[in-house]
Order: structure tokens, then C-alpha cells, then sequence
């Protein structure tokens, strides 16, 4: 029986509220709350003072402003808020935050505002329509399948080539090491130790704290990424699906 081994997926999810952005003005009618543009030269780096432009939610933008916010737990609140308004934990979606300083004299506080992303190197990528209930229904903002990209990872469909899929999630607080690999088991069904003969997929987890697993190929050693053409849910004993 092949020893099993447990392999750490780095990643960049979460921008966390450390990118503090700088002043989006508003009325005192809260008709801040809505969504942003931001001009093109301004990715990657950060938006000057006022550079942010309210949009339409129908038509592009790059951020969707949630709440406004004025305590000193601002984070911890536009997290949960952020879950609310997707409709399941936002680090298991394709979405960041960020708390956008507001200026106002009259309102003052800091915007909790959520952005879409490409991959794991969470850079907004700019879209139409709301981010709203993302995690519901058919949970379109939910991470599935991920493409390697240079050291960070690209959000996929499992339908074209990649490197892991996402299996499950565990409940705040478990272990990971420990959780991970019963959740792997049961999307394949396969018990833990049909899993650990198969030999040839691997039991992963991103290390922000998000709860997801994965599986994934066992790392090549030429260097190989991406073999993995559709989802391994429910495969069994059946081989690799490429």
C-alpha cells in the first residue's frame, strides 16, 4: 500500500482587509451603497483618493459596495456581512474584500466591498451584474476546479484541463490534516483506504484558513500541471478522467 502523502496548497485568497482603499464620496442618503469602477492603469496597484467611480450594477464595474461601516471591528463585520449577502463562507467563493475608506465629512466609516477574482492571486477582475446569493442555487461564485498559473492558481471549469478540484469543506475550527481526507474519500466514494491505494490522486488543502480540500495528481516530476479533465465526483475505482 503506498504511504500517503499530504500536500500544503499556499495561496493568496484573501486579500483580509489589509488593503485599506482610500475615499469613494457619497450622500448622506446612502446612496453610496452600490457598485465602483475603477480606471484600468490602476491594476495592480491601489486607486488614488476619489479615483473610484460609482457604476451601474448591471454594467461593468469591479467592486460592489455591501454596507457601510463605522466601528472599530469593521473586518470582522464585513466578513460576515459578505457571507450573508453570498449565501455561504466568502474564502469557498470567488470573492474578495475590502474595506474602502469614505471621506464624507457628513458619514465618515469604511465601505465593506466585495470584488470578484480570476484565482488565488486575488486581483479583481471586473464584471456585470451583482454578486449577490453567488453561493446559492447553482453557486456560480463557488471555487470548483483550479489551473495552475505560475506560482498562484486560476479558477476553472472542471470541464477543461487542471490541476485540483475542490471535494468539500470542513466546519470552522476542524483539522484539516485530519478532516480532509474523509471528505475526499466520500466525494469519490471510495472508503480512506480505497482512496490511499489508488495511489494516484492526493489529498490537499489551501492554508487560508477557507476549510476547503482538494484532490489533485501526485506532483510529476518533469514538472507536469493540469492532466485532469473533468470531475472526479463519484469516480471510484474508475481511472483519471483526461
Amino acid at each position: 500500500m503506498p504511504r500517503k502523502t499530504v500536500v500544503y496548497i499556499a495561496v493568496l485568497l484573501c486579500i483580509g482587509g489589509a488593503l485599506l482603499w482610500h475615499s469613494v464620496s457619497s450622500g448622506a442618503d446612502g446612496s453610496g451603497l452600490g457598485c465602483y469602477a475603477t480606471p484600468p492603469a490602476m491594476f495592480p496597484g491601489l486607486p488614488d483618493s476619489g479615483q473610484l467611480r460609482r457604476s451601474d450594477c448591471g454594467g461593468p464595474h469591479d467592486w460592489e459596495v455591501i454596507s457601510l461601516l463605522r466601528s472599530d471591528d469593521a473586518e470582522e463585520r464585513c466578513q460576515r456581512q459578505a457571507d450573508a449577502f453570498l449565501g455561504g463562507p466568502w474564502q469557498q467563493s470567488r470573492v474578495v474584500y475590502g474595506l474602502l475608506e469614505v471621506t464624507d465629512q457628513v458619514r465618515g466609516g469604511l465601505f465593506c466591498a466585495l470584488a470578484e477574482t480570476s484565482g488565488t492571486d486575488a486581483a479583481p477582475i471586473g464584471g456585470t451584474g451583482s454578486l449577490k446569493d453567488g453561493l446559492r442555487g447553482d453557486r456560480r461564485l463557488a471555487i470548483t476546479c483550479l489551473v495552475k498559473d505560475d506560482e498562484n492558481f486560476r479558477y476553472g471549469d472542471c470541464g477543461e484541463q487542471h490541476a485540483a478540484e475542490v471535494v468539500g469543506a470542513l466546519a470552522d475550527g476542524a483539522d484539516v490534516e485530519a478532516g480532509c481526507p474523509a471528505v475526499a474519500a466520500g466525494y469519490l466514494s471510495l472508503t480512506e483506504a480505497e482512496l490511499r491505494d489508488r495511489g494516484d490522486l492526493e489529498v490537499r488543502w489551501f492554508e487560508d484558513g477557507s476549510q476547503l480540500c482538494l484532490v489533485s495528481e501526485p506532483d510529476d516530476p518533469a514538472g507536469r500541471h493540469d492532466t485532469l479533465r473533468g470531475t472526479v465526483k463519484g469516480l471510484g475505482r474508475a481511472p483519471l478522467p483526461r
